[in-house]
């Protein structure tokens, strides 16, 4: 569909080229005015863009010998919604002869944001005539595109329509193809939602039963944490006891070591108060025994002269 837009589009374009293409217009417009014993030929560019120097050329031819006593034009541009003053010319007290012709140039730039015609305002007063003569009417179209660049584009456009029209007809053949082949996915995307549907129903089912064994195993999983610290704390109960059996069963071995040695120090020392009253016992019935005093004396003996 978007296909076909853009082709209609794009005929519609060409159409509009064509009536501009074949509607009679020159580079060049004039205008003619006769009066007052004057001809006036004014000839200005039909069209011109925006800040391009256009120039309006003014001839104006005596029927008969006159004065010229005023002539004068003026030309307003329309920039964006209000009406400028544009160029402006005057001709006071001219002697012109009969078929002698007085050429008038205005040459001027158009403004930025210029758009629409120009309009013209001539006013002529001679000594043959008793009133003066105005005209007023529209010159130059000012646009950003021209007629002339419109048509080179329509041009262009006209080169390029076969070949757009032959891509066209190739890309409508794709588009049918692509068409039959829309129905047959269309077809098993229908198959594999009814699959999806099924498998989703199932999933569901699944997540409930995940949700609700998930929450079974958070119960137990704090329930072991629990039973886990509890564990932990009579491990650690069970170890200091443990420690308190080892620190009385080594106070128990030294009491043991402790009292063999004092009951051995005991017997040792019964031993000997038994050993030393029998010695004092046997000692005071053993009679007295008759003993010699021998005395030792020195005699010192007195040195010779030999010796």
């Amino acid at each position: 569909m978007r296909i076909r837009s853009s082709v209609c589009v794009f005929l519609a374009l060409l159409f509009l080229f064509g009536q501009i293409y074949r509607s009679s217009a020159s580079s060049t417009d004039s205008f003619s005015f006769q009066g007052a014993g004057v001809i006036i030929d004014l000839t200005f560019p039909e069209e011109a863009h925006p800040t391009e120097s256009i120039t309006h050329n003014l001839t104006i031819t005596a029927e008969t010998s006159l004065t010229l006593e005023n002539f004068t034009i003026t030309i307003k541009v329309l920039v964006n919604s209000s009406w400028q003053q544009g160029p402006m010319r005057q001709e006071l007290f001219q002697e012109i002869q009969q078929d002698e012709k007085l050429p008038i140039q205005l040459r001027f730039t158009l403004p930025q944001n210029t758009h629409g015609k120009l309009y013209c305002f001539i006013h002529v007063y001679t000594d043959i005539t008793s009133d003066p003569l105005s005209y007023t009417f529209y010159t130059t179209h000012v646009r950003t595109f021209t007629y002339s660049e419109l048509l080179i584009e329509y041009d262009e456009l006209l080169a390029n329509y076969s070949e757009l029209l032959t891509e066209y007809e190739t890309l409508l053949e794709s588009y049918n193809e692509l068409t039959a082949t829309y129905g047959t996915l269309n077809s098993t995307y229908n198959s594999l939602l009814n699959e999806y549907n099924a498998l989703q129903a199932n999933y569901n089912s699944l997540n409930s039963t995940y949700h609700s064994l998930q929450a079974t195993y958070s119960s137990l999983q704090i329930s072991h944490a629990s039973l886990e610290a509890n564990f932990n704390s009579l491990n650690q109960t069970c170890t200091d006891l443990e420690n308190e059996i080892n620190n009385l069963r080594q106070k128990t071995d030294a009491s043991k070591i402790e009292i063999i040695n004092t009951r051995n120090l005991t017997y040792l020392f019964i031993g000997t108060t038994i050993a030393l009253i029998i010695l004092i016992i046997y000692l005071k019935k053993k009679e007295p025994e008759p003993y010699v005093v021998i005395r030792k004396e020195t005699v010192a003996v007195k040195p010779t002269e030999d010796s």
